[in-house]
């Protein structure tokens, strides 16, 4: 790649040639999920049968931290298998802190939280901006396949500056397509036109990339009017429809606060746009990584699409939004990773759990009654509003057989309609096969995106 560098480069206040080692550069799994989510709404307890075995290879991850220390591992290893695709969202350089607001509560006692998502402020201002985005777009050249693709999703703050570093890393040679996706939706300004539209840089690891045509339906003048008078008799409009351009225009942005895919992560992109660049240029069974994952909308994608997926993000936020959007939709299997040392605020609520009363299943094993008795978002905190800690909690995990270094996520229990306005379950009753001593772990979500976990251990 040095030797291919187009002979007109970027040039910034200490600009890294070298890529950095960081400290640690290994990631650990701290917890393996299978989707069986429980939504109760009414009953006060739910029986639930034999949790099923988390063992075995899990193919999809999601790493909590800082992609950079991901990208590494996963250009170093020998075993790691190549990504076909990568989609990612960086930060554009807008100066601004993002955040995002929500409602809780009932409304005889609703409250309105503004929860911290990222940061795309920069210290050193476009230097630091270019510099971390430099170092990682050299590592996912890495760790692309020869015939895969990245697309790159910016905006008019920094897509010249990002075009740029894109033909120095990538090639010239490999750039394929500048795709503006065009949207309507509020906003006006008497300085200038309204910015109304993305731009996505698609550039291949080489001249053999995945290419699949997608179709749009033929305007209805065209229909009506055919090719015949224009082409002669030979020419037949495609069943399929007109191939796509460049320009998208036919998706919006997710504007309407209730739409049911907002989850209120305030850089959401609609599924439709990530699921058209996953099927242009991959294929079923095809491994996809998106290194900003934000709400985790790629994920879900690639679960429907039939793709492995690798997703990576550093806010708490972006985490505990995509995994309420890979339970609620009913993900495959995936696992959690993370680096050496935690990311701060992994847990620093206060979380209680109440005495597990068990009785003699009509089945082998015993039917275990267990719940939450008190939780309270941050230790030694006096509750400033109401006294029902539920309204705190968006979900929590059950644990059956804690093993003290991977929690192993058997159940999953949700709000069945209103995300933070439902009543949600508090106690469950679980069918657990009998053994002389038990070791449970709960893990609570609460509605600031910091989660905690308590552990039980108790003999019947």
């Amino acid at each position: 790649m040095e030797n291919n560098r187009p002979s007109a480069h970027l040039k910034w206040n200490n600009r890294n040639e070298e890529i950095k080692s960081q400290a640690g550069n290994s990631i650990r799994e701290i917890e393996r999920i299978i989707v069986n989510p429980i939504f109760d709404n009414q009953s006060f307890f739910k029986q639930m049968g034999e949790p099923v075995s988390i063992d075995g290879e899990i193919k999809n991850r999601y790493y909590y931290g800082d992609n950079y220390n991901l990208l590494q591992v996963l250009a170093k290893s020998k075993n790691e298998r190549k990504i076909d695709l990568i989609y990612i969202d960086p930060p554009y350089m807008t100066e601004l802190d993002y955040h995002s607001r929500i409602s809780v509560g009932t409304y005889s006692d609703i409250r309105h939280i503004n929860r911290k998502a990222f940061q795309d402020t920069w210290e050193g201002g476009l230097d630091s901006y270019l510099d971390m985005l430099y170092s990682r777009l050299r590592l996912m050249r890495q760790v692309l396949a020869e015939n895969g693709s990245i697309f790159v999703h910016v905006d008019w703050h920094s897509s010249h500056y990002v075009k740029v570093l894109l033909d120095e890393v990538f090639g010239r040679d490999n750039f394929i397509n500048e795709i503006v996706w065009c949207f309507g939706g509020g906003g006006s300004s008497r300085k200038h036109f309204q910015r109304k539209h993305d731009l996505i840089f698609w550039y291949s690891r080489s001249s053999e990339y995945t290419f699949n045509p997608q179709y749009r339906p033929y305007t209805s003048g065209t229909v009506q009017r055919g090719l015949t008078n224009v082409k002669g008799d030979r020419y037949k409009l495609n069943e399929e429809g007109a191939i796509m351009q460049d320009w998208w225009v036919d998706i919006n942005k997710i504007l309407s606060p209730t739409a049911r895919e907002n989850l209120k992560f305030p850089t959401q992109k609609p599924k439709e746009l990530i699921k058209r660049m996953i099927i242009s240029a991959s294929h079923s069974g095809s491994l996809i990584a998106d290194f900003f994952a934000g709400s985790g909308t790629t994920a879900e994608v690639c679960n429907e699409l039939g793709r492995d997926w690798i997703l990576s993000d550093s806010s708490k936020l972006a985490l505990q939004t995509s995994l309420y959007r890979l339970l609620k939709s009913g993900s495959p299997p995936f696992t959690i990773v993370t680096g050496e040392k935690c990311p701060e605020n992994y847990g620093q609520g206060e979380l209680v759990l109440k005495k597990p009363v068990f009785r003699k299943s009509d089945k082998s094993g015993w039917l275990m009654e267990l719940g939450i008795e008190s939780y309270c978002p941050i230790k030694e905190n006096k509750r400033p509003f109401s006294q029902d800690f539920s309204s705190d909690i968006e979900f929590w995990e059950l644990d059956l057989d804690y093993n003290g270094e991977i929690f192993n996520s058997h159940y999953q229990v949700m709000r069945e309609k209103q995300r933070f306005k439902d009543p949600i379950a508090l106690n469950l009753l679980v069918h657990v096969p009998e053994k002389e001593s038990y070791k449970i772990a709960v893990k609570v979500y609460d509605v600031f995106a910091t989660h905690t976990m308590a552990v039980v251990t108790f003999e019947p």
